[in-house]
């Protein structure tokens, strides 16, 4: 492509000719820098003719096994090459694996298409094959000839990673037609569409996709039983209907001929051992052994063994916080911290402080997270400052619950004493709440005005109840400390020297991290090492004095 042939388009279609892998980085280096939105890429069969006309040799020609084999390649080396940020979305439609494309039976793209690029040589009819084999392009459509004069062999590109368990190596793929898969499917990403474009190509009559739910989702549980890790900031993962409409409509648009049944699950292994008339199970290498347990316990059912067909993971592109080489959900769900997620309460205005209300469950790091905002530059309210002796909250708590929560030595409120008592009953926590809660508002608003006086604009109140109070008609951010909740046990049982089933009893009577997300103008999460936690507030913070600046927050 020369210079002049600059302009940018929001959809496209790549249609390669001659599938080597090697070939792919160059490819998509001369097209993804032009699309915007969404790129559909289609392998062309291997009988392909640049004629808009029909003949019955192409159907005798045509073999589904030789089509596969020419798109199975491309799938990894095409999503391995794309980064999670900076590309658009990324389709291979499988539609031509069922029969040839023709011009009495096109593909019909999903999206109108501005352009399409190709990787064969110059032709006087590719312009018309185009525009009759594939409905949905611009009725003005470019195309665009990927020149490769100037194209390196990639050799790493050529690196397919192999399994045992590869199921295109055997005769035929048509005896594996039913599958079955599993994955949590959050913000459905580029190793998701592997693994289901991979699933589509794959089965030849319907799909069987368990979308983890439930326990599985706040407590990652692998395929092995065995096997459990924390899945962090579970609150922010998609609700279980969306995810599997995403996982429905994606494998819809890449092959529409294919059934798919999605269904919620809360145990590994899902609908894989107890449907009867499953064939194989697809998993990645990640994932692989957990195959055994499935068909152990379909054995147990009396049903047929499944065969096994593994494929690679996507690896990490160079942003991932994780450490991790694979790609994740969880590095995606990552992003969304510091950020704002939705607009302010309230508007920034240059006479009025900006109060942030800073909350979190027990455990969290909510007051590390205020002790760190406080160094760079904001001032901090401390709503546990009602507690202080004399005060007409301090005589009316010791008035309900007795002079046995005083700490003899300096006549404070023992409130470890004092929680022991409320935590153990929910009327006598709300005999406490009915006397502190006003009681704070109203100090916090006085010390809002004074804390303004004194030239502080940002101000932080540090409110573990401040959902549930409803204390956010003071403020004009909320931002939420995350942290999931075995950690958050481990934490309380660490530093309050708690029992695990007292701290998780403490925890179950707070609000849970689902709810209280959808407060959140700015999620942070303590969960990882103590330098990633100082990024995360600084980024916030830079984020923040960028917005106060501002009448309207940008997005």
């Amino acid at each position: 492509m020369t210079e002049k042939n600059m302009r940018r388009f929001q959809t496209a279609l790549l249609l390669i000719t001659n599938p080597i892998r090697s070939r792919i980085p160059f490819i998509l280096s001369c097209v993804i820098p032009y699309v915007e939105r969404n790129l559909y890429v289609v392998v062309q069969n291997s009988n392909f003719q640049l004629s808009s006309s029909s003949s019955s040799s192409s159907e005798t020609l045509f073999d589904r096994e030789q089509q596969k084999e020419r798109i199975r390649p491309m799938l990894y080396a095409i999503y391995k090459h794309l980064t999670v940020t900076k590309n658009p979305s990324v389709d291979i439609l499988l539609h031509n694996v069922d029969s040839v494309i023709k011009s009495t039976n096109p593909i019909r793209l999903p999206r109108i298409c501005e352009a399409v690029f190709a990787d064969c040589s110059p032709s006087p009819g590719l312009y018309n094959y185009c525009r009759d084999h594939f409905h949905e392009l611009d009725q003005n459509f470019e195309l665009r000839i990927i020149d490769e004069k100037e194209a390196t062999e990639d050799q790493s590109a050529d690196k397919f990673p192999t399994f045992d368990n590869d199921l295109f190596n055997t005769r035929s793929t048509s005896q594996y037609n039913r599958g079955v898969l599993g994955g949590t499917f959050d913000r459905l990403h580029n190793g998701h569409k592997l693994l289901l474009t991979e699933s589509a190509l794959l089965c030849d009559e319907k799909i069987v996709v368990g979308v983890t739910d439930g326990v599985m989702i706040q407590n990652k549980i692998t395929y092995l039983p065995c096997i459990t890790s924390t899945k962090v900031l579970s609150e922010v993962i998609e609700p279980v209907n969306d995810r599997m409409s995403n996982v429905h409509s994606f494998v819809d648009l890449i092959r529409p001929s294919l059934y798919v049944h999605c269904e919620p699950i809360e145990d590994p292994c899902g609908p894989s051992a107890t449907m009867a008339d499953l064939n194989c199970i697809i998993v990645t290498d990640e994932t692989q052994q957990g195959a055994l347990q499935v068909n152990k316990e379909r054995q147990q059912n009396g049903l047929s063994q499944l065969a096994v067909h593994v494929i690679p993971m996507v690896p990490a592109d160079n942003n991932n916080q994780d450490g991790d080489n694979k790609l994740s959900s969880t590095s995606l769900r990552r992003q969304m911290l510091s950020i704002l997620l939705k607009p302010p309460l309230k508007s920034a205005e240059s006479n009025r402080p900006y109060v942030i209300g800073l909350t979190g469950g027990i455990g969290s790091g909510k007051s590390s997270i205020a002790r760190r905002l406080e160094k760079l530059g904001a001032a901090i309210i401390n709503c546990h400052e009602t507690y202080k002796v004399d005060t007409d909250v301090y005589k009316k708590i010791i008035t309900t619950f007795g002079e046995e929560i005083v700490n003899p030595t300096d006549r404070s409120i023992d409130r470890k004493i004092l929680g022991n008592k409320v935590f153990q009953s929910s009327d006598e926590l709300k005999k406490l709440t009915d006397i502190v809660w006003p009681a704070i508002l109203n100090l916090t608003q006085e010390r809002i005005e004074y804390l303004f006086k004194e030239g502080k604009r940002v101000i932080i109140l540090d409110a573990a109840v401040l959902l549930e109070a409803q204390w956010t008609v003071a403020v004009n951010e909320v931002w939420i400390a995350s942290i999931p909740p075995k950690e958050a046990i481990r934490r309380v049982v660490e530093r309050d020297h708690l029992s695990p089933d007292e701290a998780k009893r403490r925890l179950s009577i707070q609000m849970s991290n689902q709810e209280r997300f959808p407060y959140a103008n700015v999620l942070l999460c303590t969960y990882w090492a103590e330098s990633v936690t100082q990024k995360q507030v600084e980024h916030a913070w830079h984020l923040l004095l960028e917005r106060i600046n501002c009448d309207i927050p940008k997005f």
